[in-house]
């Protein structure tokens, strides 16, 4: 009798878990509706790489980050965007590989940029600092900014 009721209790326990488990793999599936947004900046960016404005692509992906105020690096940046199409061929469409959070105020997005004859990987992170409260606390919800972006051709860094 005892060990029956054992039984029953490992097996409530599983069936808790399962359904735990369940709801939680429901709640990830969920499209991140903030994420969402910030890839509809990326794409707009590529779209303007694309369309070969390059240093005004930077400034819209760049608005209210305080990376826009390095100029020179901004410039230099958006000079070497350029050669991409001297050295890869012309731009196909851009495939996203990672946008995922880490913690609740990073978010980091990683594409391919498929190119004519060569593909390049592409990183963007957005920071979102939250404002501080009336009381002096720290609340969430501040604006997101771009904190780093940066392209390279190691394709194997995306298997690792």
């Amino acid at each position: 009798m005892c060990r029956t009721r054992v039984v029953q209790v490992a097996m409530g326990l599983c069936l808790v878990c399962l359904g735990w488990a369940t709801f939680v793999g429901a709640q990830s599936d969920r499209p991140d509706a903030e994420i969402a947004s910030l890839e509809e900046k990326v794409a707009r960016f590529f779209e303007d790489l694309s369309a070969g404005t390059t240093l005004n692509a930077y400034r819209q992906l760049l608005a209210g980050s305080s990376l826009l105020k390095e100029t020179d690096a901004v410039k230099t940046l958006a000079d070497k965007t350029g050669e991409l199409k001297d050295k890869y061929g012309e731009y196909r469409r851009p495939e996203k590989i990672v946008g995922k959070r880490v913690g609740a105020d990073v978010v980091l997005l990683k594409y391919l940029y498929k190119c004519e004859r060569f593909p390049v990987v592409w990183h963007v992170t957005f920071y979102r600092s939250p404002p501080r409260g009336a009381d002096g606390g720290v609340e969430t919800g501040g604006s997101w900014e771009v904190i780093a972006v940066r392209f390279d051709t190691d394709l194997e860094s995306l298997a690792r």
